[in-house]
């Protein structure tokens, strides 16, 4: 039996050239290589970083895991992994079709076409919906509007052509609250879609990418990543496809996984003579705490105190989800680092958030930075980051008189010609 993209019986329509077709078959083999050029690694330790019995609390995660071998990587790289998704999203989706997990299928493409699916070999359905297709991810605009057309009710088609067609109305209630395809069909179940069409309407589950909070100088072939739970808030909320998968791994646990270069020159300085500040929030410190942990072993193996690191960090709370306060503790009584926090659920003395404690102490900021030091900035794309990047503009407009468009002129110089204002963000 097959089921063929654009089947009219589907509602979509028929298509000149079907891009899938979907051959149920027995006797689907063992699972297909995922990947394309990731090795497999092995989780060594999981732990909790955060402070879960507080009301509010979001999960934060510390894992530590074994490299494939031959593999290597410097402060500032990434870990790409490959996850896979949520069981009680597989089985969801196999309850949608009717299909059992071990029910075997072969995919197909015409002659000539591609897919980033497992194409022309054996895999059962539970394999191919937990690792290949992207079911966790808010439904487009696009495939709201397939949906609508799929719809046999009228209430139905005109509910969906509604979030399909209004950018405000997906915006608030898709996007915000994360509703997905497979949600949709749930609150739909009469739209008559093939299996086919769904497979296809996904994008493929692709690698997430993660900061190494690590040094190889610690353990040359193990990296540690600190990853916030989407979804990982206390009381429940839903769950992003990488991190529940991370979240969950266990010691032992097999994941595929491949080291990427920084972004530019997203790495610390050469010397140890070099001044540093950073700011991040969150999970942002990740880098920082690769770069900081690699800063302190160096300098004790070459036996120097290495030049002052300002570290500005954010969290919500000074016992809930400070993360790494312990260690953050010891490097600071080493001389490695100066820690500058600021909790925007306990403000002290009107210090909120980064910029705020950035903002008060830019007396040493702008010390440090005559002295040559390297700004960085990890952490949220949409606000924090931002933020820092004008609170800096408005340090130096204080600190030289210069007018706005000149501290933007001179950041676009840190930042893209001198290298010395470097941001990591992300959304």
């Amino acid at each position: 039996m097959a089921e063929v993209l654009g089947d009219r019986r589907a509602g979509l329509g028929a298509r000149a050239a079907p891009r899938l077709e979907v051959e149920f078959v027995a006797g689907a083999r063992g699972p297909v290589a995922r990947g394309d050029g990731a090795g497999l690694g092995t989780v060594v330790a999981n732990r909790e970083l955060v402070d879960m019995a507080a009301p509010g609390a979001r999960s934060k995660r510390h894992l530590e895991i074994a490299l494939p071998e031959g593999a290597s990587y410097r402060p500032g790289d990434y870990l790409a992994v490959l996850p896979l998704n949520p069981e009680a999203v597989v089985e969801r989706a196999l309850a949608r079709f009717g299909l059992a997990p071990d029910a075997g299928l072969v995919l197909r493409v015409p002659e000539g076409g591609d897919s980033p699916l497992p194409v022309g070999s054996p895999v059962t359905a539970g394999e191919l919906l937990a690792g290949y297709v992207e079911l966790s991810r808010p439904a487009t605009r696009g495939q709201i509007g397939r949906l609508a057309r799929a719809a046999a009710h009228p209430k139905a088609r005109h509910a969906l052509s509604a979030l399909a067609d209004d950018d405000a109305l997906h915006t608030a209630e898709v996007l915000e609250r994360h509703v997905t395809v497979l949600d949709l069909l749930e609150r739909h179940p009469e739209c008559a879609l093939a299996f086919a069409a769904f497979l296809e309407m996904h994008a493929p589950l692709a690698p997430r990418r993660y900061s190494i909070s690590s040094s190889p100088r610690w353990h040359a072939g193990r990296a540690t990543l600190t990853v916030a739970l989407v979804g990982g808030r206390a009381g429940g909320g839903p769950e992003g496809a990488a991190s529940a998968y991370l979240g969950r791994a266990a010691p032992g646990t097999p994941i595929a996984v491949t080291v990427l270069p920084s972004a530019g020159a997203f790495r610390p300085p050469p010397s140890l003579a070099t001044p540093m500040v950073m700011a991040c929030a969150g999970t942002g410190i990740a880098p920082f705490r690769a770069f900081l942990q690699d800063r302190a072993l160096r300098a004790r193996e070459e036996g120097v105190r290495p030049a002052p690191a300002l570290l500005f960090f954010g969290c919500d709370h000074p016992e809930v989800d400070y993360l790494y306060r312990d260690e953050l503790a010891a490097w600071s009584e080493a001389g490695v680092v100066d820690v500058r926090t600021a909790f925007s659920a306990a403000p002290r003395d009107g210090v909120r958030y980064v910029q705020d404690r950035l903002w008060r102490d830019r007396a040493d900021v702008v010390e440090l930075f005559r002295a040559g030091a390297v700004f960085y900035v990890c952490g949220d794309g949409r606000r924090m980051a931002p933020a820092v990047h004008a609170t800096c503009a408005r340090i130096y407009r204080e600190a030289t008189g210069a007018s706005p468009a000149e501290a933007e002129e001179w950041l676009t110089r840190m930042r893209f010609h001198h290298g010395r204002y470097l941001t990591d963000a992300f959304i």
